[in-house]
């Protein structure tokens, strides 16, 4: 019978210190809301240093956004031609 009382109290203790961690907030802070980054409105400048960075440009563009407006390339957006590279397939 004692074995019975000493687990009983041994698990109630158990439990009640389980518990009291479930209670009590210690982060007060509010948190900060991430900043929203602006959309891409044009082609950079630094997709045109190589056909190689523009190719690499193009396949990091998500293929699945339909809603956004279409990009700009500028009139001065120019790609230097590598003469003896092979053509880099896009799929």
């Amino acid at each position: 019978m004692k074995i019975t009382r000493k687990f009983l109290a041994a698990s109630s203790a158990v439990l009640l210190l389980a518990l009291a961690g479930c209670w009590g907030d210690d982060n007060n802070e509010t948190p900060v809301p991430p900043t929203p980054t602006p959309p891409v409105t044009a082609v950079p400048d630094s997709a045109g240093v190589s056909v190689a960075a523009f190719i690499s440009y193009i396949l990091s563009l998500s293929g699945s956004d339909e809603s956004s407006e279409p990009l700009t390339i500028k009139d001065t957006f120019a790609v230097p031609p590598e003469e003896g590279a092979e053509p880099t397939p896009l799929t």
